[in-house]
């Protein structure tokens, strides 16, 4: 039968218009090809600062697992540095209560180190597309499995993509085989040939020793170890692959009933299984090095095996409001509208339905051939073409030819099939080469990932489902790893591996908490967590006292009564907890043209407290609810416009004007002006009544950097902070963009930031010089470790030799924070909800083999099972005895300004995070162009991408414009005394709070 007279639902597709549609191909979109981060290091050895998480893969020329977890060793590539690293040796806690602890790790005891394994290379030609389901397909098919017979074709392990590992050696060390993906069936409409030739190219023998010979530190990390490490983690992997669900390391039943995420039939929750292996610190106890770490991972899914139609309408309701509760039989929302040109185009509705592009499905009607009902479909897109004028393209618009004749969508099913539509008017699926769809007839296919932004209803029922005690994530884990089936692994099985079956336990220890110190009173929470303000005073009254402020009421949400009432107990709270003020406030009056304005209502209350009191400290900034769309533009004009201080707050909750949120205010008001809460003692003997000695004045910085959601306009944004006491409960901070991606210090930031907040520090320090810097960092990969001392702990010595280059540099303690990573604790001995108690410290098992690094649960739980804080020690040049270290870190974490609970990371890096986030406001940017960070920002751009908006993204590494200047400038260059104070003052103090 000839292309032209041959029914497109007889070769088992669907209908092709006689004239393909605008939108009738597939695009790609938000695929941004490989970019290499333009900062790095042209020393010998130091390889260029990756500016990608190595855990993800960046480049499809790059080969093996780079979902590998690989030691930071891993990353330097000159042998002689490779101890650049801190070390651990015989530094492990003495002083901690012991306890003992299970954790989320199944220890591997045995592994058949003699047997031989050979890497191929897998080469195909020509080069699919997507070579990943195409490879897959070629995998099974008989001309491989044939020529393979000879060769244990059953244990080979592919890695999806460009190797594969065998223990045999084939013939010549390589094998070529011929693979016609389309026989026994009819030539692709395409004309494009699916014969693959596929060649298995051996080269090399995988060395198995020398990963023990590292794990036993006898070797330094290499090329042969990598090349071991990478086939062991897909030898784990593999078997589970084969009949589970597997995105990335995670794992799915693929038949298992989903939980309803909310009513309405969009989104269901799988919990699946997470597993890795990791290097383990293990082999006292009868390990080998090597661990299978697992977890509970909660993923979202299209609920499935319900028409396309269905879905679309429920949808449609969880993006827009307007579209709730539908009718698809009477709706015309997907009628294509016209522009001032009088020319036909999508509208709003049409446009959000290009969020199910990619979706697959199945063709379910009366009468179809039952060979073809399991064919599985792809939504390319959704037909739209200016010929189909205002009813838009539907099955009653969409013709085609057929058998000689032309004939409708909606003609052509009910003619051939007898099936009968009752929704016509709405928009098709377009497939590309297999033609128009109607949505009622199209049968989602389960377990697809969801990808996209929960709204706010969406993610309180995920944390709902999520979010699960100790003793329910454990049974959750071990449930899920039966699912596994390691036992039955028979590639596991051949090569001689083992692993323990229950979680490996190990010794924690449990550091003592605090006593938190006030000016007046203490608190010894003990392992609570816990504590209040009641008769306590502030450990520094605010250094600025509170004259010049005022209160701004937006959209009339609280009653002049109301806000008198507030601000009065306000004060008195304030006063009582310590604080300086000396003035009542001024409550501004704002007039009602621009009471719905927040920038002109914060300068008509910035003028109108400057004229009443000569300039503006800080102003309280009433909003209607949380979440406020002001906040962003508020912060914008007072930080970066008027250099002044602000306060957001509730409108509930100054109306119910209850004491312990004035108390939690008066907090962070306090730390605005210069003030500290609370100190906690150190763990030294303290000889001089400050925490850190004055022959030792010690610098805490704190450095993050954030990046724009994926695909975003947005720069990076690095955020330093720095404590300006010998106390370290206050700290400066100083923000700017960073590049695009970027994940170093750029040299410039360095000096910027570090340069400005190290003169506040000195101020503070009778212009000394630090002999000691604690420098912590957030937001790196292994593989960017290195990269921190070579660039940014560098460019700060150099910034010490220039500034003072006749003393000697400051001693360095650089540690990484970071909570990415599936470690939980199982104490035996755990809190009220069975979780791991404050100060919860574990040193092996779950650590590096050899490196300096530990896990540290510093705070309580809320809700669900804790995450600890794995630090890593990097370099260590002031030798602190590891019970100091480890006990200042975690009592530090009981002096955050802002709450009366320890916190669960280093406040050093904590604010950073604060900065930086806030610092999304300070962009040189129009705010009409909406948000651009966060997950408003994520989702702006999602909404971009499916109307087909074209996205400006600069190149990875490229400069990006800067920040407006924190603190902003004096306007019509006649400043006031105060006013020039006041903006000083405001770079010096923590503005971010």
């Amino acid at each position: 039968m000839s292309e032209r007279g041959r029914s497109p639902a007889a070769s088992g597709s669907g209908m092709q218009s006689r004239q393909p549609s605008a939108s009738g191909a597939a695009r790609s979109r938000g695929a941004s090809p490989a970019q290499a981060s333009a900062s790095g290091s042209s020393r010998p050895g130091w390889a260029p600062s990756m500016g990608f998480d190595p855990a993800k893969t960046e480049s499809k020329d790059r080969k093996g697992n780079t979902r590998m977890e690989l030691p930071p060793d891993a990353y330097v590539t000159n042998e002689a540095q490779k101890d650049v690293f801190a070390v651990r040796g015989n530094k492990f806690n003495t002083e901690g209560r012991p306890e003992t602890v299970e954790v989320n790790q199944f220890r591997m005891t045995k592994f058949d180190f003699s047997k031989k394994i050979y890497q191929y290379d897998v080469v195909l030609s020509p080069e699919p597309d997507k070579r990943g389901p195409v490879l897959k397909k070629i995998w099974a098919h008989p001309n491989l499995k044939n020529a393979l017979a000879a060769y244990n074709y059953q244990m080979w392990i592919l890695d999806g993509s460009r190797l594969a590992w065998s223990p045999s050696l084939v013939d010549r060390g390589e094998i070529r085989v011929t693979v016609d993906l389309d026989d026994g069936r009819p030539p692709a409409r395409s004309g494009r040939s699916n014969k693959f030739y596929l060649i298995l190219r051996k080269t090399t023998e995988i060395q198995m020793a020398v990963l023990r010979g590292y794990l036993e530190r006898r070797i330094q990390f290499n090329n042969s170890v990598q090349e071991a490490l990478n086939f062991m983690d897909h030898l784990i992997r593999q078997w589970p692959s084969e009949h589970l669900l597997a995105i990335k390391r995670n794992f799915y039943k693929r038949n298992e009933s989903g939980i309803p995420l909310m009513a309405g039939g969009v989104i269901e929750v799988h919990k699946g299984t997470y597993a890795s292996l990791r290097l383990s610190n293990n082999l006292a106890k009868g390990g080998i090095g090597l661990a299978l770490n697992t977890d509970v991972t909660n993923t979202c899914f299209w609920t499935g095996r319900q028409t396309l139609d269905q879905v679309m309408a429920n949808f449609l309701g969880t993006l827009d409001r307007r579209y709730k509760g539908i009718n698809i039989a009477t709706t015309t929302i997907f009628r294509p509208v016209q522009n001032e040109r009088g020319e036909w185009q999508s509208s709003d509705a049409f446009k959000q339905l290009r969020k199910m592009r990619k979706l697959k499905f199945t063709i379910r009607h009366n009468n179809r051939d039952p060979k073809l009902a399991e064919k599985v479909y792809t939504v390319m897109d959704f037909a739209f073409d200016q010929k189909y004028g205002a009813e838009g393209a539907n099955a009653r618009t969409v013709k085609f030819d057929y058998n000689g004749r032309d004939i409708s969508v909606a003609d052509y099913y009910r003619e051939k099939y007898k099936a009968h539509l009752r929704n016509a008017h709405l928009p098709l699926i377009s497939t590309g080469k297999n033609g128009h769809i109607p949505m009622e007839f199209a049968f989602v296919e389960p377990m697809q990932r969801y990808a996209f932004k929960l709204n706010p209803e969406q993610t309180a029922a995920m944390i709902k489902i999520a979010v699960t005690r100790p003793n329910v994530r454990r049974g959750d884990i071990m449930k899920n790893v039966r699912d596994l089936q390691l036992p039955q692994d028979p590639y596991l099985r051949h090569y001689g591996v083992q692993l323990e079956t229950s979680f490996a336990k190990t010794e924690a220890r449990i550091l003592a908490p605090p006593v938190v110190n006030f000016s007046q009173g203490t608190a010894d929470p003990k392992y609570s967590g816990r504590w209040d303000l009641r008769g306590k005073k502030f450990w520094k009254q605010n250094q600025a006292p509170l004259m010049n402020w005022g209160f701004l009421v937006m959209d009339d949400c609280v009653q002049l009564p109301q806000l008198q009432q507030f601000a009065r107990t306000f004060k008195s709270t304030f006063m009582g907890h310590g604080g300086a003020c000396r003035t009542d406030p001024v409550l501004v009056n704002v007039p009602g043209n621009i009471k719905n304005n927040i920038a002109q209502a914060l300068a008509h209350a910035h003028n109108q407290i400057t004229r009443e009191r000569g300039y503006t400290q800080l102003i309280f900034v009433v909003v209607q609810h949380k979440n406020s769309p002001h906040y962003e533009r508020l912060k914008k004009s007072a930080d970066c416009r008027f250099g002044i201080l602000t306060q957001v707050v509730n409108g509930a909750s100054v109306a119910s004007n209850n004491g312990q949120y004035h108390s939690n205010v008066c907090m962070k008001v306090n730390a605005k002006l210069g003030g500290s809460t609370s100190r906690t003692n150190p763990p030294w003997r303290m000889t001089q009544g400050t925490y850190f000695p004055k022959d030792r004045p010690t610098m805490m910085v704190g450095v993050d950097i954030s990046h724009a959601a994926p695909g975003g306009p947005s720069p990076s944004v690095a955020a330093m902070t720095m404590s300006v006491d010998r106390d370290a409960t206050k700290y400066a901070a100083m923000v700017e963009t960073n590049g695009y991606r970027v994940e170093m210090l750029t040299s410039a930031n360095v000096n910027f930031m570090f340069g400005h907040l190290c003169k506040v520090w000195m101020a503070g320090h009778d212009r000394q010089f630090p002999k000691h810097i604690m420098y912590f960092r957030d937001g790196v990969a292994e593989g960017q470790f290195a990269h921190v001392i070579e660039q940014e702990i560098k460019e700060i010595k150099a910034y010490f030799k220039q500034a003072a280059p006749n003393q000697p540099l400051p001693k360095f303690t650089v540690i990484v924070a970071t909570k990415r990573h599936h470690i939980r604790f199982f104490p035996e001995k755990g809190d009220r909800n069975g979780n791991a108690l404050p100060g919860t410290l574990v040193e092996k098992e779950v650590t590096h083999p050899f490196m300096f690094d530990f896990y540290l649960c510093s705070h309580v739980a809320i809700q669900g099972t804790a995450r600890p804080v794995h630090y890593h020690v990097l370099i260590d040049e002031m030798d602190i005895p590891v019970n100091d270290l480890q006990k200042m870190i975690y009592h530090q974490c009981y002096s955050y300004a802002r709450s009366t609970t320890p916190v669960s990371l280093h406040p050093a890096v904590y604010y950073a995070h604060l900065a930086g986030s806030r610092a999304r406001a300070h962009e040189n940017i129009a705010t009409s162009e909406g948000f651009r960070a966060g997950a408003k920002g994520h989702e702006m751009i999602r909404d971009k991408v499916a109307k087909g908006e074209s996205l400006s993204v600069p190149q990875r590494g490229s400069d990006a414009p800067s920040l407006l200047q924190l603190g902003g400038k004096p306007e019509n260059n006649a400043p006031i005394d105060g006013e020039v104070r006041q903006r000083d003052f405001f770079r010096s103090t923590m503005w971010y709070i």
